[in-house]
């Protein structure tokens, strides 16, 4: 018998569509979610779309926990609080690890702090460093607080001109990270200081990160592969820089006597140079250092940016504020020992935090082996996404939760109270490790700006409107405001 060309290029077809329909069959103990397509799998529903609003659609579908199959990913996203406890307290060493994405790979290395084996001796030294610096702690008080004035001297020399804000906030944010890392402030005149922060920005804000993290294919998209190639350019720029700043500390190092976060790190790496596999090398540091600029810079400066957006198109919660520290803070700009006398100031930056959260859907884990969760199995190797978005905007605990109401954050005697389901900083092990440094920057920052300053819009024009635009963080589209001296 003969088997024609044809006979045989049919049975291929149909054994190809049946092993392709077989691939993509969603297996029916995982969570709920929309049937994926052959290789593509559910594509089509994310591409163009804001994933927030795409995740806000899917979850009112299947519910709290649901997933996707985006190329070779099942991506499992975890939308209400009692869940995220459970994946990421109660199964927290098998939830700890960073996806095998682009960005970690090909950008950071899969060194320093985010990802690979050695992260958790990397943040357990560089958080006890950090501590016996002062990190957010009243001993970084000093430090921020010469940022801030340094930050208002700036502000006052625009005349009450509009202004666009969000590079100067990025400005003074990083010399609060070079201060602990480097020792040394610059000025905002500096253009090295300026063109590295910048780099660091652009590279945080890249918006074909989260895309290509989840879709690597897309490199090979002309438009993508060279933003994407043009990210790797500027880390290897940053690293350069952090190289220059070792290399003169090495040549002054003092073994006995720290200056800063580089010169213990370098004490270190001596201790650890015979060890063959230790971590501690010169290239690690570098992106240590990448990770706490990249952590305490961008998500900081743009939540302040966030803050004077709401602020602006809110001049009566401005007032409020004023009253409150004209109230119960005399001889100058709040410190930290007035925070529990400035409720209502506590509270606006809160709802700042949940109405515009930084990492909205913070940032993505992965499964070391299958774990079931809420009945629900999410296979070895998923991306996890905790979305802190939809937590904190559940209607249960904020109602009218994208109004924003700073009065949420008081309890019925005026007294600053934050909900347990408040997530900004996300939580488990991977809890953000500058979350203290962060709030005091925020807190003095911000009381700083409405102390010495009036923020009101353009001459003649309405508030600069509130949105945003999602990229590794979420922060603000530019805008403009007037920074009018309240006080001399």
């Amino acid at each position: 018998m003969v088997v024609g060309v044809g006979t045989i290029l049919v049975a291929l077809i149909v054994f190809l569509v049946t092993y392709l329909l077989m691939r993509c069959r969603k297996p029916s103990d995982l969570p709920p979610g929309p049937t994926p397509l052959p290789i593509l799998g559910n594509l089509k529903l994310i591409w163009g779309k804001s994933l927030l609003e795409v995740a806000a659609t899917l979850q009112k579908k299947y519910g709290d926990i649901f997933s996707l199959s985006i190329g070779p990913y099942w991506m499992v996203f975890i939308n209400r609080y009692d869940a995220l406890r459970e994946v990421f307290v109660k199964h927290g060493n098998t939830f700890s690890d960073r996806p095998d994405v682009w960005y970690l790979r090909e950008v950071k290395k899969k060194k320093g702090l985010a990802a690979g084996y050695p992260w958790k001796e990397q943040r357990a030294f560089t958080l006890n460093l950090l501590r016996g610096f002062g990190f957010g702690t009243r001993s970084m008080e000093s430090i921020i607080t010469e940022e801030c004035e340094k930050f208002s001297e700036l502000l006052t020399e625009t005349q009450g001109k509009e202004f666009a804000i969000s590079g100067v906030i990025n400005n003074a944010v990083s010399n609060v990270i070079c201060s602990i890392v480097l020792g040394k402030r610059f000025s905002y005149h500096d253009q090295e200081f300026v063109k590295f922060v910048k780099i660091i920005t652009e590279t945080v804000v890249n918006e074909y990160t989260p895309k290509v993290n989840i879709l690597p294919v897309l490199l090979h998209i002309p438009k993508v592969k060279r933003r994407c190639d043009h990210c790797i350019e500027q880390n290897n720029l940053i690293r350069a820089w952090f190289q220059k700043q070792i290399d003169e500390h090495k040549e002054t190092l003092k073994e006995d006597h720290w200056r800063d976060f580089i010169d213990a790190y370098l004490v270190q790496i001596k201790k650890m140079k015979r060890e063959s596999d230790t971590q501690f090398t010169e290239e690690n540091l570098k992106y240590v250092i990448l990770d706490l600029f990249s952590a305490g810079t961008e998500t900081t400066s743009s939540t302040i940016g966030w803050a004077v957006l709401c602020l602006v198109n809110h001049p009566e919660i401005q007032d409020k504020i004023r009253t409150e520290m004209q109230k119960n803070v005399s001889g100058g700009p709040p410190t930290l020992s007035d925070r529990h006398n400035l409720p209502y100031c506590e509270a606006v930056i809160h709802e700042v935090m949940r109405m515009e959260p930084i990492l909205p859907m913070s940032i993505s884990h992965t499964a070391s082996v299958d774990t079931v969760v809420n009945g629900y199995r999410i296979p070895k190797g998923s991306i996890v996404v905790p979305n802190l978005y939809s937590v904190m905007h559940d209607e249960k605990v904020f109602p009218d939760s994208h109004k924003f109401d700073p009065g949420r954050f008081l309890d019925g005697n005026g007294k600053f109270h934050a909900p347990e389901k408040f997530l900004p900083f996300s939580l488990g092990k991977r809890v953000c490790p500058g979350e203290a440094l962060a709030r005091n920057e925020l807190f003095l920052f911000f009381t700083s700006l409405l102390w010495n300053f009036k923020i009101l819009p353009p001459e003649g024009q309405s508030p600069p409107p509130i949105v945003g635009k999602l990229g590794v963080t979420y922060g603000p589209l530019p805008y403009k405001v007037r920074f009018v001296k309240y006080r001399d």
